[in-house]
């Protein structure tokens, strides 16, 4: 098959890795793959590497119909059998209408629950485009039972919606070089306790919190060291100098480092003794699947599909959203009992090896592909 693939944007977020993932699995299988974005970045140089075809086209504006139509004439100029589409509530509308006019089946995989404008008149008229473009998939993919509810409540029929949650590759066991290498790469001396975060840069996903609560934790374990990783990707920098002028403010200069974009942020969190997402929502986080695979325990916030991942007291803590109180006191009890934390990280380890593994993701998502090409 020819399978077109659409994303947010060229950035390295999670809708994009797991993308990824279909791509080469399917480049693998024998098809031929091809990504259609509105812009470049990490995430496209990475696939350029894979020889991946790369076009762009600026799918990212709700009324922009004309790109659906766009999108149509280079489906069928690529000869194209399948579209499997990973962009957002824009992307998603104009992509199925595209696809629709190309005569293309198409995929809809949402990552998270659809958020739409703030005007109420455009927030109206995109629900209703999304319900109807919804209509003109073959096959729309939920994450997480979570965001499968969310699609059904906007008005989508349950039979239009399965669930096939994120999985990631889990190594055969953890060794002590993974950490030593962590550390080393974070530049990270002695045996220090390191709490870390791994997420872009945004409100929503709780760095705030997550800077306040090490505040908090320092004042009974001073000797911890907290790690953000990620970048800010949609305030071109300077959600990221309002956080570090907030850490420094804090007096956590020397004890809270930011690390920016790193390539192997999944190889990192070997280096941490806990690790958090304080999100204020969520899907199906790759990240926590990541930590859980290193056998780390999560504190998370109990949004989206995070308890379907978290199982609380077992693998990890949930806290509530926005409470930095609520997380340093689930930080530091953690800290506090490393036989606890430890138990937690292996359990974790287990649950993503039993229920979230790549090689389950990518089976449900290649025989869905062979059953839709009975139809070509």
């Amino acid at each position: 098959m020819r399978i077109v693939y659409t994303v947010l944007n060229g950035r390295i977020a999670g809708g994009q890795v797991v993308c990824g993932q279909f791509m080469l699995a399917a480049k693998q299988a024998g098809d031929e793959v091809c990504l259609v974005t509105p812009s470049l970045g990490e995430f496209t140089s990475l696939l350029e590497e894979e020889s991946v075809p790369i076009v762009q086209l600026p799918m990212d504006r709700t009324f922009h119909l004309h790109r659906a139509w766009q999108f149509a004439r280079f489906l069928k100029q690529w000869r194209a059998d399948l579209v499997h589409c990973h962009a957002s509530v824009t992307g998603s509308i104009l992509a199925r209408f595209g696809a629709k006019m190309a005569g293309v089946p198409l995929i809809s995989h949402v990552h998270i629950e659809n958020k739409f404008s703030d005007l109420s008149w455009v927030r109206s008229l995109q629900v209703w485009l999304d319900n109807l473009s919804a209509y003109l998939t073959d096959e729309i993919v939920a994450i997480s039972e979570d965001t499968r509810s969310s699609l059904i409540s906007q008005g989508i029929s349950s039979d239009k919606v399965r669930v096939i949650h994120n999985g990631i590759s889990v190594s055969d066991e953890i060794d002590g070089k993974s950490v030593d290498w962590a550390r080393t790469a974070l530049g990270i001396e002695g045996e220090v306790p390191v709490v870390g975060t791994v997420a872009r840069l945004c409100p929503v996903k709780g760095q705030r919190e997550f800077i306040l609560a090490a505040k908090y934790v320092l004042n009974e374990f001073p000797n911890a060291t907290f790690a953000i990783v990620g970048e800010d990707l949609e305030f071109d920098g300077s959600y990221r100098y309002e956080l570090e002028r907030f850490s420094g403010k804090l007096g956590l200069d020397g004890c809270l480092k930011f690390f920016g974009f790193q390539h192997e942020a999944a190889r990192l969190i070997y280096a941490f003794d806990i690790f958090v997402l304080p999100s204020w929502i969520e899907g199906l986080p790759v990240t926590i699947l990541e930590a859980m695979a290193a056998g780390k325990p999560v504190i998370a916030t109990p949004v989206g599909g995070v308890p379907e991942l978290v199982s609380e007291g077992e693998t990890g803590l949930l806290v509530p959203p926005r409470s930095p109180e609520k997380l340093a006191e689930a930080i530091g009890y953690l800290l506090g009992n490393s036989n606890v934390a430890r138990s937690m990280g292996m359990s974790g380890r287990e649950r993503v090896v039993e229920y979230f593994s790549e090689q389950t993701m990518l089976k449900q998502v290649m025989t869905m592909y062979r059953e839709m090409a009975k139809t070509i």
